[in-house]
């Protein structure tokens, strides 16, 4: 070979090599360096082709076309945007006045139902489809405010936010989701929001804002399920919105901020249509109604071995258990790697079957959804508040529903459980937090007049008005009707008055579920395995132990039973068929 060949061939593939090179770069950074090209493309105008129908009657046809258009747009895409607009009168908020629906190709249709005065039966059962996602901010409490005003049902419907926290990014209001993620600014001046939504005409400023909000919902929500699904960028498939639902469902007509904090830096809030200024304020989230539990960044699972006095494996366990066998002088260190104790006296039962060897099995220190090994919180799939008025039969050997999730997925799970609570409120009669028996004593309202004009009087009587005395004289007058006048003592005993009441109707929730499903509903395992059922479905987990499953405490127990370890009545509460015999 000539030099010049060489020199040829050395450069060709230097030449290669850098292209390689360059793709490679590419690739890596691919986020970085097509991130805001990505947004001209996508974003610059986020609303194409927008398309607009006010519809004022039900009679109109155009009303009847719109609708059939969202249906067939519905069905290669099945997202709307929802919102709804409405006034204030005196304190008091009339009927919805206008309701946004709006679909991914760009048509906004705006019902103004106030003079429809009826939800026309297209419309109904557009709203009622439950295979139709609608999206927006708070999107639940304007469902509420229209099955309030309408009579009208609407299935389905996804709180962005949710989606926010699943692709990891912060919560926000809609104007901030739509200049994050769409890089498109939306008018919220309160003035506009709080206009005239009953006018004989509304104004192209009211329709452009009323619609955008509806059109930058299924924007947003494209984004965001683009974010969940990444591609590269040379893939051009469309999105799968049957694989979508999956991940969603168990968000869907979820309240995302009833009940929970997600401690989230950055606004969560819901959307509030306060009609002044609006003040710059932090977000402070609610406060949590369940243990909250400590993130761990050590192994939680040490997977020691307990063996049985002839060697035999009967389970792993953490390090500290092993140590206290030692120090009970109740085994014997056989090795250090792995740390096995030997067990000086012949235990209560052995490993059987896949629920013994469930026990023998190693445990990895990861999330068992996503794979995550930095941080990791235990979750309780049956929570607490269930299990602990479970028998003590079933409260034992509880660590196959204890599992561990990373922040972000615990915090989901935490999340979808709302449902199953909220289904089991209804299904047993247990109201968990908003009912009228979630509560063990409240407020008697007369009670609360008496000592709040007692104290008043008391400290403040020369501040107040005469007429506002006067009044609240003769609120302690004709609750004390056997007093003739308001002295210092009637006063005293005013303000010492207890309005706090026991509630007759208070019910813990999870003691009468447990109840409930011990005497109606087939028992404690059925509850056990529709917890664990939700569990499965909400977060697909893909790093589940080996051998885990649903029906585990049901085959321990009829283990336990063919070993004469488990009384006959505890069969029963748990729900297991009478042909298991205790020996």
């Amino acid at each position: 070979m000539s030099q010049e060949s060489g020199v040829a061939t050395t450069r060709k593939w230097a030449i290669v090599a850098a292209g390689v090179g360059l793709v490679y770069v590419l690739v890596r950074n691919r986020q970085s360096l097509l991130g805001p090209l990505r947004r001209v493309w996508h974003y610059g105008s986020p609303l194409p082709q927008r398309h607009i129908e006010v519809l004022n009657s039900v009679q109109e046809t155009t009303t009847q076309w719109v609708l059939n258009e969202l249906k067939n747009h519905c069905q290669t895409f099945k997202v709307l945007g929802f919102d709804c607009e409405w006034i204030t009168v005196g304190g008091s908020r009339r009927p919805v006045a206008l309701l946004q629906l709006s679909s991914h190709r760009g048509l906004c249709a705006l019902f103004r139902l106030c003079h429809m005065k009826q939800i026309p039966k297209g419309l109904r059962e557009l709203l009622e489809d439950d295979a139709v996602i609608k999206v927006g901010v708070a999107p639940q409490e304007d469902a509420m405010k229209l099955s309030h005003d309408y009579g009208v049902g609407v299935a389905s419907t996804l709180d962005l936010r949710f989606l926010c926290v699943m692709a990891g990014h912060k919560p926000g209001g809609l104007g901030k989701l739509s200049q994050t993620h769409l890089n498109y600014t939306l008018d919220k001046n309160w003035r506009l929001a709080c206009s005239n939504w009953e006018a004989k005409e509304l104004e192209p400023k009211q329709l452009n804002y009323a619609a955008n909000d509806a059109l930058v919902a299924v924007a947003i929500y494209q984004k965001l399920a683009r974010d969940l699904e990444p591609k590269y960028f040379w893939q051009r498939r469309s999105l799968n919105d049957d694989s979508l639902r999956n991940k969603f469902e168990p968000f869907l007509d979820v309240d995302f901020t009833k009940g929970f904090s997600l401690s989230l830096t950055g606004s969560g809030a819901t959307r509030s249509k306060s009609c002044g200024p609006s003040k710059s304020k932090k977000w402070l989230p609610k406060k949590q109604p369940f243990r909250q539990m400590g993130t761990r960044s050590k192994d939680f699972y040490d997977n020691c071995l307990l063996q049985a006095p002839d060697g035999e494996l009967l389970c792993t366990i953490d390090r500290r258990k092993a140590s206290w066998y030692l120090n009970q002088n109740l085994g014997t260190q056989i090795s250090e790697e792995p740390f096995t104790v030997r067990l000086n006296f012949e235990p209560a039962g052995r490993a059987v079957g896949d629920v013994g060897r469930y026990y023998q099995t190693p445990k990895e220190n990861q999330c068992v959804v996503c794979g995550d090994r930095d941080a990791y919180i235990r979750k309780n799939v049956v929570p607490r508040e269930y299990r602990k008025h479970f028998p003590m039969v079933m409260k034992s050997h509880t660590s196959h529903d204890v599992l561990l999730l990373c922040p972000t997925c615990h915090q989901l799970s935490n999340i979808s459980d709302l449902r199953v609570r909220t289904k089991l409120a209804v299904q047993c009669e247990a109201p968990f937090k908003y009912g009228d028996g979630s509560v063990k004593f409240r407020d008697d309202p007369e009670l609360k007049r008496v000592q709040s004009a007692g104290k008043a009087l008391l400290y403040h009587g020369t501040k107040i008005p005469a007429a506002k005395v006067a009044d609240m004289q003769r609120t302690l007058l004709e609750f004390y009707s056997d007093q003739t006048e308001v002295t210092e003592q009637l006063l005293r005993q005013a303000a010492s008055v207890e309005y706090r009441v026991e509630n007759a109707d208070y019910c813990q929730h999870g003691e009468r579920v447990v109840q409930q499903y011990r005497d109606k509903f087939g028992g404690l395992v059925e509850l056990e395995r529709l917890w664990r059922e939700h569990f499965l479905h909400a977060m697909q987990p893909r790093f589940l132990p080996e051998l885990w499953n649903v029906n585990h405490n049901a085959d321990r127990l009829e283990v336990r039973a063919s070993e004469g370890r488990v009384d006959e009545a505890d069969l029963l509460v748990a729900g297991l068929d009478a042909k298991v015999k205790v020996i």
